[in-house]
């Protein structure tokens, strides 16, 4: 029997009797042959079938499991999905069809005969069917057909375009008297299989021995190999096939949550206070200064201060911020996409309010940039990626809106490394502003390169293991990696669920806090976000501190703040794991596979700008084990609860160090600890205006974010260098002749 579609969901979710997907193609409204008229050419679904000839075989396989019959019912109506012979051919190539003989042996059909022989021949084609007409703009984006055996499909639209899954509906809306056929490139149902050297790897107890070698678990006999064997063909493949189908036919991570959600609290009695917003200074009789140069360079503060005192207007800074984005960008490298039509939009509307006498905060007015890996409506959300690099999520991220509503300005969606691997992005190389012979670093480049030249006032930017942390020490900025579900994160590319953190990348440590106190709190589709409470940085009493420093911090930082009166105690991180770069790469790699598994499956890894990069470490994560993935979470609760350990046991409030250590970087994000990175000083270049920046990392416990904060504010408030400015534009007649090519 075919199950009844139920309509009356906001969601409608429609169980669907249908047909099973295998390889490329995608979902499109593909070319209507009414013309969007409803005209019925066939009296009934299976006439119409057997009347079309890039039909045939899906005909001929209706007749074998006599299911003419039930499409030919006149007082009933069907929607079929109707697989091209192109696509069934194209299935039984590629080996991606499972056939059931008559000794119920699985095996890959191979041929149309196989096809037509198979004992489930009519489970495969009653999963190409659903009661019920549905024309494809009955199909909503996002919308989940559920098919019998848990397999489910999204829909998937553009503007000319509709998938089911991965298939793409080529021909729609072919009317009968009883329903509808959309005719798609694809086999729903199909099953992937790992090709090795081209060829499908047939499993048995030889390949389940290379298997658990692989892993590690090389330990069984030959008699329980054929068994585990007869269970992966059997039951692990079909189930894991229907889960990808359920969760993982889109990438980044952007649909469906991990409900195994990583906390990073400590004591769990800060989040119990009521949280509230910081108390931020107010500046008072801030001058316009006298060139356009000076003004690009103020802090946050002073800047929304003149536009308080209406001094200028967003719209001026607008206008000014995105020129010097275009002056050097053809060198830096650092912008994706200009916003200008919106950021002049938002502008008006922030300048418009101030003389409502409506002033909306510190932010007001203020541009900024966007790393471009946050969905912003109507314009692209490219992840840097080439193979992405024309998509458009027309939905707002969740920072997105909290900027919005602070009333910031958004001018430029600005380049991450692609897929949030490094520098290197489809436009090529972000460029450090100090040193434009080198790559900013990390996968934040763009936010990190924008606000060092100062061409935006501050940058958003993601941090999973170092993209906040080493670009603002490469370039000498401000940057906040605050503690782990501080910040929300949903229609934001996603890598890791327990790893990724938001933060701000700014000059001045006072407007990190200033930023970070617009998008902080509970995010409704982040599980992992919360409401923390915080200490007022601009609040916190820095000489009732106490701070440890690792052997390689800058003691020249230790000096400034004894100076401050604050407590410096030398301090040990010490733990028994042996390598935490190691947990995290476990980690990191099997959670970006989980967001990019059907990405690899389709081979769209072959296109990738570095293949040295992710195509190789997802393949290797595809070796890691559950049960060592989750050995490897459970040392990574060992690292947190002695990191714990060793903070209380040296009674510190925070601790500071070298902020570009590997092992530590991977220390601070898999335990979930705030890190703030400040420049302390820079070594020129072969006599040159170009520098090497020397930067420091204050770090602290989770949830002690305004600490880090305050303790940043008071170095930054007895040192200039934060101030300095980089020589991007103006490299002049002592650097190096062959710069000229960049200028």
């Amino acid at each position: 029997m075919l199950c009844c579609l139920s309509r009356s969901s906001v969601t409608r979710v429609a169980v669907l009797l249908v047909i099973v997907v295998c390889g490329g193609g995608g979902v499109a409204a593909g070319a209507s042959e009414t013309g969007g008229q409803p005209v019925i050419y066939y009296n009934d679904v299976a006439s119409l079938v057997a009347s079309r000839p890039e039909l045939s075989i899906f005909n001929s396989a209706l007749g074998k499991a006599e299911l003419k019959k039930t499409l030919g019912q006149r007082n009933k109506s069907f929607t079929v999905f109707a697989p091209s012979n192109k696509a069934v051919e194209k299935a039984l190539k590629n080996r991606c069809l499972i056939c059931v003989n008559d000794d119920l042996e699985a095996k890959f059909c191979t041929s149309i005969t196989d096809l037509l022989s198979s004992a489930n021949l009519q489970t495969i084609l009653l999963n190409s069917m659903v009661k019920g007409l549905f024309r494809a703009e009955d199909l909503n984006d996002g919308e989940m057909l559920h098919f019998p055996g848990s397999l489910v499909k999204e829909v998937h639209k553009t503007e000319t375009r509709t998938y089911i899954g991965s298939a793409f509906v080529s021909t729609a809306d072919i009317l009968a008297g009883n329903g509808v056929v959309h005719i798609v490139d694809n086999m729903l149902g199909g099953t992937d299989f790992q090709k090795v050297n081209g060829s499908v790897v047939s499993i048995n107890a030889t390949t389940i021995r290379l298997a658990t070698q692989a892993i590690g678990a090389d330990f069984f006999d030959e008699d329980q190999l054929e068994e585990m064997a007869i269970g992966v063909k059997t039951l692990n493949i079909p189930g894991f096939n229907a889960i990808r189908e359920l969760v993982a036919t889109s990438n980044g991570g952007l649909r469906h949550h991990v409900p195994l959600v990583f906390d990073s609290d400590f004591s769990r009695e800060e989040t119990s206070k009521p949280d509230e917003k910081f108390k931020y200074p107010a500046l008072e009789d801030v001058q316009r200064p006298k060139s356009d140069e000076d003004l690009a360079f103020m802090s946050v503060l002073q800047l929304g201060s003149l536009i308080k005192s209406k001094k200028v207007t967003s719209v001026e800074l607008v206008k000014l911020y995105i020129a010097r984005l275009k002056k050097v960008d053809y060198v830096l490298k650092a912008v994706v996409t200009f916003t200008e039509e919106l950021a002049l939009e938002q502008a008006v509307a922030a300048d418009r309010l101030l003389t409502k006498g409506v002033y909306l905060g510190p932010l007001h007015g203020i541009p900024y940039g966007l790393k471009d890996l946050f969905a912003v409506p109507g314009y692209r959300t490219t992840w840097g990626s080439n193979l992405f690099k024309n998509q458009v999520i027309n939905k707002e991220s969740w920072v997105y809106q909290k900027l919005k509503a602070a009333g910031a300005v958004l001018i430029a969606k600005l380049a991450a490394g692609s897929l949030a691997w490094d520098d290197v992005w489809f436009g090529g190389q972000t460029k450090n502003p100090w040193n434009i012979y080198e790559g900013s670093t990390g996968s934040s480049a763009g936010p990190a390169a924008s606000t060092c030249a100062g061409n935006v006032p501050f940058a958003i930017g993601t941090e999973t293991v170092g993209s906040i942390t080493l670009p603002s020490s490469r370039t000498g900025i401000t940057g906040l990696r605050p503690t782990f579900g501080m910040v929300g994160r949903s229609w934001a590319m996603s890598l890791s669920e327990s790893l990724d953190k938001v933060g701000p990348l700014c000059r001045y440590a006072a407007d990190c806090a200033l930023v970070l106190d617009a998008i902080r709190g509970k995010d409704p589709r982040d599980w992992s976000s919360k409401n923390i409470h915080l200490e007022d940085p601009f609040s916190v009493d820095i000489t009732k501190l106490t701070v440890g420093y690792l052997p390689d911090a800058d003691m020249g930082v230790v000096k400034a703040l004894a100076g401050l009166k604050v407590k410096m105690v030398p301090f040990k991180l010490n733990y028994t794991v042996p390598s935490a770069e190691f947990i995290m790469n476990v980690t990191m790699g099997v959670d970006v596979l989980s967001h990019f598994d059907n990405w690899q499956r389709a081979g769209l890894d072959v296109g990738y700008e570095d293949q040295t990069a992710w195509p190789v470490e997802l393949r290797r994560a595809r070796l890691i084990s559950a049960v060592d993935y989750v050995q490897a979470q459970r040392a990574r609760g060992l690292l947190a609860t002695e990191v714990r350990h060793v903070i209380e046991s040296q009674k510190v409030d925070a601790f500071i160090g070298n902020s570009t250590d590997w092992e530590r970087v991977c220390v601070g994000n898999l335990v979930g600890m705030p890190v703030i990175v400040i420049p302390t000083g820079f070594k020129k270049i072969n006599g040159t205006r170009r520098c090497t920046t020397v930067q420091t990392g204050i770090y602290a416990a989770p949830y002690q974010d305004g600490t880090v904060l305050a303790l940043a504010m008071a170095y930054q408030a007895v040192t200039s260098h934060h101030l300095q400015r980089p020589p991007v534009d103006n490299l002049g007649p002592d650097e190096d002749s062959s710069l000229k090519q960049f200028f």
